[in-house]
Parts: C-alpha cells; structure tokens; sequence
C-alpha cells in the first residue's frame, strides 16, 4: 500500500508539473511587467531605479493596449517629455522577458536606430536583472548581439532606419514599433513608403501589433496625424478639483499670472499640482474605430512645469514663427500649419530703407555666402543683430573664367575687405559658406582649404530623401584628397527658416531688413521669392517640397548659407565683433564650435 501511495503522489507531482509547464502564465499586462521587472538608467532618466507608471498615469493604458487583443494598430500623436521613448522601451522589455516575439524598431534614419540601440535600449537591458542574462553582451563574440539586432530566446529585436530599405523588407515580425514617423521620407529610396514596407512584415502574425509614435510637424503633411485621425482619438481628461466635471488640458485654458488652468464648466482656477493630482481616463471622440489613437500634451507630464512651459511660449513668440513652430510640435503636440507659402515680391522690394553708413548700428557680426555660377560668383554679406535681427549689407556678382586665377584672387579680396558703422569700427566677415555643389568643386576646395582658419568653409546640400527630415547644419566630411573641410546643409530646413523669417512685418528676433541700392534690385527680390512650398504624395504618402516658381533663385540659396554660417559661429549677439575673430589652431578640425 505504502508503494503505491509514493506511485501515486509521484504520478500527481508529474502532472502537476506537467500542468504547470503547458499551461500558460497568468495574464500580465505591459504596465505590471515594467511596474515589477523594469529599471530606469542612470544615463537616460532623471529618476534611476523601479519604473512607476504612477509618475505618469496616463501611460497605463497606452502601454496595457498593446497586450489588448481588440486592437492590432496603436497611434500616439504626443509632445516631448511625456514619456513616448520608455512606452517602447517598455514594450520591448515585455515581449523579451515575457511574451517572446520578433521586434522591430524603426527610426528616421540608421544614424538614429543605433542611437537608441546605444543609449536607450542597451541601459535598458544592463540595469533590468529580469532582461540581463536573455540578450547577450554586445561586446561579446555573440553575432546574435549587435547595434541593430540583439536576439533573445523565443525572438529578436532588429533595428533600422527609414532611410535604409534593405533592413525594411526581409524577416517576418510580429511587433513593429515605429518612433518619430513624422520624420520618415516619403519614400526609402526606390523601395516605397518605409512604413508601410514595415507593416506588410506584421502580416504573417495574426496576433501582430504596430505601435506608432510622433511629435507631429506640418499641417497637411504629418503622417502621425494622418494616422491619429483616422483612430479613436483619444485625449486624457482630469476632472476639476472644484466641480468634477472631466475635461482635457488646453493651453487657451491656462492663465499666464496664475499659471494655473481655468475649468471650461465652474470656471474656477487650480495650480497644476490640484489638477495633476486627480484621476485621470482617456475620453475618445471616435469610440468606433478600430485603431487606437492617443494624444498627449505637455501639460500632462510631471517631469515639465506650467510656469517653464509659459516661459517657453513667451520666448518662442518673440523668436518668431520658427521657434513658434517648434513650440507648438514639441510642447502642445500639435500640426504646425505655414502661413503665406509664397511671398511677394514687390511687398519685399518696397520695405527697403536707407542706412546711415555701410553697416547699421545695431549690427554686431557680419556673415558671407557665395554662390558659384559657371561666369560669376553671386556674394551676399549680411549683418546680425540680437534675436537674429538680420540686414542685408550687400549683394555683389563678380564676372569672369572661373578656369582663371584672377577672378578667385578678386572674390578673396572682396572677403577680406571690412565694412563701417557712422562712427568708424571696422567690421570684417566673420564666416563665409562657399557652395561646391557645381562644376568647380575642386577649385573650391582648393580656395578654402587654406582660408578655413579665417572661416571660410565648402557646403554642400545633403542629398535627402522625400519628405527625409534634415536640420540645416546637417554634419561635415574631409574628402579626399583635398580633406578640404566640407559642411553639408539640409538646404529645406534652411528654406523654411528663410521664408518664416521674410514673413514678419515688425522689427525685433528674426525681422529681415534690406538696403536700399547695394544690389537688392527687383531682380534680386524675384530670386529671392523663386521658390514655393508645395504639398506632393507619392503612393497616398504626403511630402512637403520647395519647388522653383522662376529659373533664377540665387538670393534664396545666400540666405540659406548665411544662416548657416551663423549656426555655425553660434555667436553671443549681445556682444560685437569687429574685424574678422583668429581661430585657435587647436581648433580648426571642429566647423561647429562658437566664435573664441
């Protein structure tokens, strides 16, 4: 008997075992995992240690859709500081510790995907204990561990960039996660839409889920947008310390003198912290839909406070329309929409004024750019002031063979020349960009190779794809064999900048004046408004593009140089510099550094 009873507890054992074993694991949601397993990196967060979704609630239901079966599409149209990177990262560290599963992650570009591999996802991985020993260490001999892979038992996480096709479009996944998709081009070279190459890889999977992530960016263009309208659209309500009744925060709400926000039902004033203090839901406006959108907006987050927040408004209102622009994307999470894509001509030309001496006296530094034609080369030098306060000092064309000596010894007299004020300083160019985009490319880099330490540097307009996202100063190369230092310009950027600055019709931050004579005729003002904002789509994708309205469009190209060589310099306004600054010898190899 005794025998029998040890066989039938082993027997009960086994099977409980074996119950335990192909039985799956009680439900667990994102939220649970990270509140219990994730850890917050030194590196990447102002507040190491245990993740607490409580710090931000409004993440809870984001993060627990993505285990939700109903909803195989998530959209999150949102401001920065609000937490859309550690929604993720978050992910992430579910499906590799609890829910095994092919990833993919894409970023603008392949530049950014290994970004994030480095600084987000690797801290991620060597602080969390339940994530650790699942994903080997990079710096071993593991081919399964690289920037842009790094696999795990049961799946993989593989990184890419929008801008590269060839990590788009091979191995089947189960979980897209795509950041900042209103920076993707149109297009990923010949391939088609980037996103959309992403998604048809989800397609072997019927438990598959895309995650979409954005700030948004222009009206009319902003995929996230797009995507956020076709879907549930959801915006997180708080309900008023006062009356209760639930409602969204706005900014026209909030109340600059008080920063506190005004109830749209009582309206009674709280601080942030009464209302940030109550419990929040997400309301949806399309409850129908079957994607699920979520918006988000700074005022909600905890890491950024409303009295910053105003600050940051009034700045950005000075500033102008750029810095406008930016505010609105990154602190409201809304489109921008341009205003005047094209600019007239004749209204620029009759606002010209006349100056008292070569250079006005709020002018504290003088930049140069040059255009190189196949007869000519087209110089503008433009003065700056406080706020970016911009004047046309001088449009200049010098003639000649540019297969000659003579006509490069006379535009490197004219950017060694200097200019006054009524009392007699003596101002010199500071920076000078040089196109060398044309049929002279290795005479310019012959004639700025060795004036670089008087700042005198190549450009090049980078090479970008539809609707690829480029800042102005967008890196620099030394090639060879001249190693001539070569700064390449995201030329759009530079274009949106130029047109948002011509816009403004009061003096003050970024207002563009021009002189009188000097070379700013109508011809240069037809140049100047050669090129207009267009809205295009290729395969339904929409992309912005500058597209030339007259053949001649120098003036707007200078401009755009000459706000380059500005960043460059990166200049203390407050402060006037006279004759061109001597660069120390030490630091030459950098395009980028402030004037010494």
């Amino acid at each position: 008997m005794a025998s029998q009873k040890r066989k039938t507890d082993t027997f009960s054992l086994f099977k409980r075992l074996a119950k335990d074993i192909l039985s799956p694991p009680p439900d667990l949601t994102v939220s649970e995992w990270a509140d219990t397993y994730r850890k917050l990196s030194s590196e990447s967060s102002a507040e190491p240690g245990q993740w607490r979704t409580d710090r931000a609630p409004y993440q809870r239901e984001i993060m627990d859709t993505i285990t939700d079966p109903n909803f195989e599409d998530i959209v999150i149209m949102a401001s920065a500081q609000v937490g859309k990177s550690e929604i993720i990262l978050n992910a992430v560290g579910y499906h590799i510790d609890y829910d095994p599963a092919p990833i993919l992650i894409i970023q603008p570009t392949e530049q950014k995907a290994k970004d994030f591999s480095t600084e987000r996802l690797a801290p991620m991985l060597r602080d969390s204990p339940a994530l650790r020993n699942k994903v080997s260490d990079v710096k071993t001999r593991d081919g399964g561990n690289t920037k842009l892979q790094k696999s795990f038992p049961g799946g993989y996480v593989a990184l890419g960039g929008a801008n590269a096709p060839a990590g788009l479009a091979s191995r089947p996944i189960r979980i897209l996660l795509a950041d900042e998709i209103d920076r993707f081009p149109a297009s990923a070279g010949t391939e088609g839409d980037p996103l959309d190459l992403a998604e048809k890889r989800t397609n072997n999977f019927y438990n598959r889920k895309k995650i979409k992530v954005s700030t948004p960016t222009n009206k009319g263009s902003s995929r996230i947008e797009t995507e956020f309208n076709l879907s549930t659209k959801e915006y997180y309500h708080l309900p008023c310390p006062s009356c209760g009744d639930y409602q969204p925060l706005k900014w026209e709400q909030i109340d600059f003198e008080t920063e506190s926000h005004r109830c749209r039902e009582c309206g009674f004033l709280h601080n942030e912290y009464e209302w940030k203090d109550q419990k929040g839901k997400w309301v949806a406006e399309e409850p129908g839909a079957n994607i699920r959108g979520f918006h988000l907006n700074e005022l909600l987050s905890p890491w950024s406070k409303w009295g910053k927040i105003i600050d940051a408004f009034k700045k950005a209102k000075v500033k102008g329309p750029e810095a406008m622009k930016v505010w609105v994307n990154t602190s409201l999470g809304e489109t921008w929409e341009e205003q005047g894509e094209q600019l007239d001509e004749a209204d620029l030309f009759n606002r010209r004024e006349e100056y008292e001496a070569d250079i006005p006296e709020e002018v504290k530094i003088l930049t140069a750019a040059v255009d190189v034609q196949d007869d000519r080369f087209e110089v503008e030098v433009m003065g700056w002031g406080a706020g970016k306060e911009s004047w046309g000092i001088e449009y200049h064309q010098i003639y000649g063979d540019l297969k000659q000596q003579k006509i490069w010894d006379e535009l490197d007299e004219y950017l060694s020349r200097t200019w006054e004020k009524s009392d007699g300083r003596k101002f010199g160019i500071a920076c000078t960009c040089m196109d060398s985009g044309g049929h002279f490319t290795q005479e310019v880099y012959t004639f700025t190779r060795p004036r670089e330490p008087r700042r005198i540097y190549a450009i090049k307009g980078k090479s970008v794809q539809m609707g690829e996202y480029v800042p102005l100063i967008a890196g620099y190369t030394r090639p060879k064999p001249s190693k001539t230092l070569l700064i390449h310009l995201g030329v759009n950027d530079g274009k949106s900048r130029v047109m948002s600055n011509l816009q403004l019709g009061e003096f003050g931050p970024n207002y563009c004046h021009f002189p009188k004579g000097r070379g700013y005729n109508q011809k240069y003002f037809e140049g100047l408004t050669a090129e207009r904002l267009e809205t295009r789509y290729t395969k339904g994708v929409p992309y912005q593009v500058w597209k030339k309205i007259r053949a001649r469009n120098e003036p707007l190209d200078l401009r755009v140089y000459n706000t380059a060589a500005l960043e460059i310099l990166n200049p203390n306004l407050e402060k006037e510099y006279t004759l061109a600054p001597k660069i120390r010898r030490k630091k030459r190899r950098t395009a980028s550094r402030g004037i010494e």
